[in-house]
């Protein structure tokens, strides 16, 4: 594990220019990040398509499918305990509910991103619906597709994933998708981008 590159992202989901780097918030850090090696029973389901489904035949799907020759629809979660744990420092300590709230939001990608290297080379970036004006509407379809409940995850008929840590996108197989801000539902109002500042690795902003 790249505990530099997480802690960088750990800090952009607590808000970089509200939260001061520290050796104490490091050091919380640390401990939430042991904590969520306990709790955290990371699962993760998923269908290949060579034809995309329906709903993937608009934009701005169809813009980040461009050139691909298949998409990935997946669903992926850290499980309930790490919500109990949040909503428990909740009651209790609500700085250290935050950083774990935090954390916990990075582990999930750091443990898809590994998880998605043994599904094949040539992979894009995780779209997921609400990115680059796309409809968080759009779970509904993947739900169909997948059936997430076998691995533990439900969603409202307000479209909010139960457990809040879980995560449903499509990646792109092959292709030339790139990160960029302006597909990231938080453009408007990211204050790493309006210092300048990205979180994470890309050719431009």
């Amino acid at each position: 594990m790249n505990s530099s590159k997480l802690n960088e992202q750990i800090y952009a989901y607590l808000g970089f220019h509200s939260v001061e780097r520290s050796e104490e918030v490091d050091a919380e850090i640390s401990k939430c990040l042991d904590e969520l090696k306990e709790l955290a029973h990371f699962r993760y389901t998923y269908k290949f398509f060579s034809a995309l489904p329906d709903f993937l035949l608009c934009e701005p799907y169809t813009e980040y499918l461009r050139g691909s020759s298949g998409v990935i629809v997946a669903v992926m979660t850290l499980g309930c305990e790490v919500d109990a744990r949040i909503k428990f420092y909740g009651r209790t300590d609500a700085a250290k509910s935050l950083v774990l709230d935090a954390a916990a939001s990075a582990y999930l990608e750091y443990l898809s991103d590994e998880y998605e290297k043994t599904l094949g080379e040539n992979l894009s970036y995780r779209f997921c619906p609400g990115y680059g004006g796309s409809s968080v509407e759009d779970l509904k379809h993947i739900f169909e597709i997948l059936s997430p409940e076998k691995i533990g995850v439900t969603l409202s008929e307000t479209n909010y994933m139960l457990p809040s840590k879980s995560m449903a996108g499509i990646i792109a197989v092959g292709g030339k998708a790139k990160k960029s801000c302006k597909n990231c539902i938080v453009y408007e109002h990211c204050n790493l981008r309006k210092g300048g500042a990205k979180c994470y690795g890309s050719e431009k902003l």
